[in-house]
């Protein structure tokens, strides 16, 4: 049964690897002598806020003696009452809630707790309101309650994030580990305890340092990856040894014996670290559970043992009995569920088969409960079903004890196939869960690009209009404003640009409208043959007016494409109006358009002696998305409408100097 119960007396082993970073300072427990030194100083210490800060210190030196620690709390607690001093009383509510959360009281803790994190909100304290978050999850988390604890150290980290409070960081990324290590998730759990173990490092902390590494060890043990788990174990336990930290020693010893196989060796461990629970919180879940460790090693050894199985027996049943009383007082559902196992397997070397059967059935019925609602009919009617074998089976006894064993036997099988067949279920449910998030989440981002684009898309727009608007009205104020300055001659070239930009402007509205209606897939492509020389003359006729710019165009006589003609003059009228932008400031600009074939693959191409492209569009140059944007419109345009097309794109700068684009036509 190792390999049965081994897995599941780890399962609550690293609830307290942050235990003493849960206090406000953090401060490592001293020799009793310096608690007693400072309670010396009491009756001498008249001045009320030295007083209250006195009454701290003397707790955070008896953790160790938590009776000690949480009368002195109270002490102090009543003293700020007394002085009305609201960041006291949020200090000493939050050390007795802590207390009381130790000791397993989390009733009594909790109105503790809470009362703090209102006080210190109310200050606007955020140290101390993170603190508190993270002791809140801390309590919900060591009753099984994972949804509420991982809610309130997501809202510590939230905290964290203010300026000076980067100390608590890697405390709460240990327990978030925590939580997923609780939920069985590993390779989440590892990745949080990695960030807690380097932030650390950086600052410094030996004793989060230790925590973490005990934390990872905890989760290469369940990944069954030995190896690592002793190797991190023995370096948490050389660093708490060093700095005499008892309630961590304890932790490692108990898990360090989990991967021992010799029964002696691990009894040993276990009893080590039982010694320093029943000297400090005898009622922790981590006690608990080793309780129930120590009950299983005995059953194990009264299997092996023939002399003495009785009295190893005795002692399983003892440890048994311990640990059950503690978790039932505290209401540590976890440990209760934990040790309805470990009773199942006990009676049943007892011979006692009913109440194993019992055990084992309650034990899986609080599993479903605590881990999923879902199967509660199922659980009814196993319930039924359960109890009506049982009553068989007592008829049974009285007649055939043969039989009746065989039936047993049966059921236990039963069992177990009904076990499996609904964790497969759970399995598959987990997985199409997974599935439908991972979906879920490609479809937001999906939906981000979406929304930037559109916001790019109207900054782009913005600038394209108002250029040639801008032109417009200027040549207007200045034919109104000045005609006696203007010659005949320059008069004609004003009235000519007047025209150009005004058919500039018409072109760039046209394309929105075109792409705004391609956008919402209402616009059909219709392909036909066009004539590649009547697109290069009508280009001509648009760019003709254009100052200190050569067009030149060279393609075969006859020469046609299979496309559709408005969309595919939107592509070349964006490329050619892109390219004289690019020479506006440029004497003796020059723009070459071109068409040719190879086989039966039909090219264009547009090149100018400008100043080429920059670096972001050639790095995608057959896709360009956001790098287009920055373009202006022309480019938006030009992609979406040469992607419907079917046209390929291939941005590039000439060897000579400028720029070129390649238009590869769809066959």
């Amino acid at each position: 049964m190792i390999k049965l119960h081994l897995p599941m007396m780890l399962k609550n082993v690293s609830l307290f690897c942050l235990f003493f970073l849960w206090f406000n300072q953090g401060i490592q427990a001293q020799e009793q002598s310096v608690a007693d030194s400072l309670i010396q100083l009491l009756p001498k210490t008249t001045e009320d806020t030295a007083r209250a800060r006195l009454y701290k210190a003397i707790v955070d030196q008896s953790i160790d003696q938590p009776d000690e620690a949480l009368r002195y709390a109270s002490l102090g607690l009543k003293h700020v009452n007394k002085m009305a001093w609201a960041k006291g009383i949020g200090v000493f509510n939050g050390m007795i809630g802590r207390i009381y959360s130790d000791q397993g009281a989390y009733t009594k803790a909790k109105p503790y707790l809470i009362a703090e994190l209102k006080i210190h909100q109310k200050n606007q304290d955020y140290f101390n309101i993170a603190s508190c978050q993270n002791s809140l999850g801390t309590l919900y988390l060591r009753q099984g309650q994972y949804s509420k604890a991982l809610d309130e150290y997501l809202s510590a980290l939230k905290t964290t994030e203010k300026p000076g409070l980067t100390t608590l960081t890697p405390v709460i990324y240990n327990n978030i580990s925590t939580v997923y290590f609780e939920q069985n998730h590993f390779d989440k759990s590892l990745k949080y305890s990695w960030r807690a173990l380097a932030l650390y490092r950086e600052i410094g902390d030996t004793l989060g340092i230790a925590t973490a590494y005990s934390g990872i060890a905890n989760q290469f043990h369940l990944k069954e990856d030995t190896l690592q788990a002793i190797r991190y174990y023995q370096k948490a336990l050389k660093v708490f040894q060093s700095i005499d930290e008892h309630i961590k020693i304890a932790e490692v010893y108990q898990n360090q014996a989990l991967l021992v196989k010799q029964f002696k060796t691990r009894l040993q461990l276990q009893l080590k670290a039982q010694a320093i629970w029943d000297q400090s919180y005898p009622a922790y879940k981590l006690s608990i559970t080793n309780l129930g460790n120590i009950g299983w090693s005995f059953l194990d050894s009264a299997k092996l043992s023939k002399n003495g199985k009785k009295q190893a027996l005795e002692q399983a049943t003892y440890y048994h009995r311990k640990a059950a009383n503690l978790a039932i007082a505290v209401q540590d559902e976890s440990n209760q569920h934990f040790l309805l196992g470990l009773k199942a397997e006990l009676e049943s070397a007892k011979g006692n088969y009913a109440e194993a059967f019992q055990a084992m059935y309650d034990y899986h019925a609080q599993h479903d409960s605590i881990y999923s609602q879902e199967s509660k009919n199922k659980l009814a009617e196993a319930e039924s079903n359960f109890f009506l074998e049982k009553k068989d089976a007592e008829i049974a006894i009285q007649k055939l004890t043969i039989s009746n064993q065989r039936k047993v036997q049966w059921a236990f099988a039963l069992g177990s196939l009904l076990l499996v067949l609904i964790a497969f279920l759970f399995y598959r449910l987990s997985q199409i869960r997974r599935k439908s998030n991972q979906q879920l989440q490609a479809l937001n981002q999906s939906l981000d690009r979406a929304n930037r684009q559109k916001a790019q898309l109207l900054a782009v727009l913005s600038h394209d209009l108002r250029h040639p608007l801008s032109n417009l009205i200027s040549l207007l104020h200045l034919q109104k404003n000045a005609p006696d300055l203007l010659t005949p001659e320059m008069a004609s070239q004003n009235q000519a640009r007047i025209t150009s930009n005004t058919e500039v402007l018409l072109e760039n509205l046209e394309n929105m409208l075109l792409w705004s209606k391609e956008q919402m897939n209402q616009a059909s492509v219709e392909p036909q043959e066009v004539a590649v020389t009547e697109l290069f003359e009508r280009l001509k006729l648009t760019f003709s007016t254009q100052d200190q710019i050569h067009w030149e165009f060279d393609c075969p006589v006859g020469f046609s494409l299979h496309s559709d003609p408005n969309y595919l003059w939107i592509v070349l009228q964006n490329l050619s109006s892109n390219a004289s932008k690019a020479l506006k400031n440029q004497n003796k600009g020059k723009i070459t358009w071109k068409g040719w074939s190879e086989g039966r693959q039909n090219y264009l191409s547009i090149t100018d002696n400008g100043p080429g492209f920059p670096a972001n569009i050639l790095s995608g140059s057959t896709a360009p998305q956001k790098e287009i944007f920055l373009s202006g419109f022309g480019l938006q345009v030009v992609h979406d409408f040469a992607q419907k097309l079917g046209i390929v794109l291939q941005f590039e700068n000439a060897e000579e100097g400028g720029a070129r684009v390649i238009l590869k036509m769809q066959p």
